[in-house]
């Protein structure tokens, strides 16, 4: 007798799951130049996020740069917490992730 196929009970943890969205860079401006935010960079080799400390005109150059990429985290995304609204900018100019943190 071989195991019996099909599927087998299993909790599902879905509604547990937050999912990533997508959002603009005009929208990812205005949370910058809003200015109620904190702002966290890794740079590629890192081992740590490091607090940003440049100027915002910078940070909306560096989200402008064509080949940077937004997206605000799912809860399965490094750099996701509870309570805050995560943008993640991947900036291939500076080599770098940029996690930009509202409090929801």
């Amino acid at each position: 007798m071989g195991v019996p196929l099909g599927h087998r009970y299993r909790v599902s943890t879905r509604e547990d799951v937050i999912p990533q969205e997508r959002i603009t860079k005009s929208a990812v401006d205005e949370i910058i130049f809003g200015g109620d935010f904190e702002c966290f960079y890794k740079k590629e080799g890192d081992e740590e996020f490091k607090e940003y400390d440049g100027c915002l005109n910078n940070l909306s150059m560096i989200l402008h740069d064509g080949k940077t990429r937004v997206k605000v985290a799912g809860s399965r995304i490094a750099g996701y917490r509870d309570g805050y609204r995560t943008v993640v900018m991947t900036a291939p100019c500076m080599k770098a992730t940029i996690l930009i943190k509202t409090k929801i």
